[in-house]
């Protein structure tokens, strides 16, 4: 693997309930020299849909993320570190928090 890539690569690592106090440990020494976090989540998907008018299909879009984000539990977290010139730190950068969930 070339250097430049080897340098800039992602690694993920899971977190799961039985890894969470290890993994935390890193992200408190992480944070400290790589402070630019990026994040994302994941919701089980659509189950509502917003009624009324809107301003415009980008208001209906957020409308429509905004209530199912408050009526759903989160279902994945993902938090990615780099530092001010946008490098990862070597090794684990991004962490995948995975929690349980039950459609019913």
């Amino acid at each position: 693997m070339p250097a430049a890539l080897a340098e800039n690569s992602q690694v993920i690592c899971e977190v799961w309930a039985n890894n969470l106090e290890e993994e935390m440990r890193k992200i408190r020494e992480i944070v400290l020299s790589y402070s630019y976090i990026a994040m994302d989540t994941e919701f089980p998907g659509v189950v509502v849909r917003p009624i009324g008018e809107f301003r415009s299909s980008i208001d209906y879009q957020y409308q429509l993320l905004r209530c199912n984000v408050d009526l759903l539990k989160i279902i994945q977290l993902g938090l990615t570190f780099t530092n001010e010139k946008g490098e990862y730190p070597v090794g684990i950068n991004t962490w995948q928090f995975n929690f349980k969930f039950n459609l019913t």
